[in-house]
């Protein structure tokens, strides 16, 4: 990706109109903790809202059994499995749609 300019938030939304990514792909594109960025998407829900887009979230899935995780409000990636207490968990995926 070329040099992203604006605000570290600015630089997220402009990354997830693009493409859809996991909050660790975002803290290594723009160069911040993966918790900071758990902290940003929250914002950007809101402020996307605003101008009539959303914040769309694909769920967290356990490796192990297959359990989704749908009815989760967190942004973050669970600690276990509620099903099979694996911690064997995907990161959930980002992307900004009209």
């Amino acid at each position: 990706m070329s040099t992203l300019k604006g605000t570290i938030r600015q630089q997220i939304i402009d990354l997830l109109t693009l493409e859809t990514m996991t909050a660790q792909e975002l803290s290594q594109t723009v160069r911040v903790a993966e918790k900071d960025v758990y902290r940003h998407l929250t914002h950007i829900e809101k402020s996307v809202a605003g101008q009539g887009r959303k914040l769309s979230v694909t769920p967290c899935r356990c490796l192990a059994c297959g359990f989704t995780f749908s009815q989760r409000r967190r942004l973050t990636r669970p600690g276990r499995c509620p099903r099979c207490r694996q911690s064997r968990i995907d990161h959930p995926l980002f992307r900004i749609v009209a």
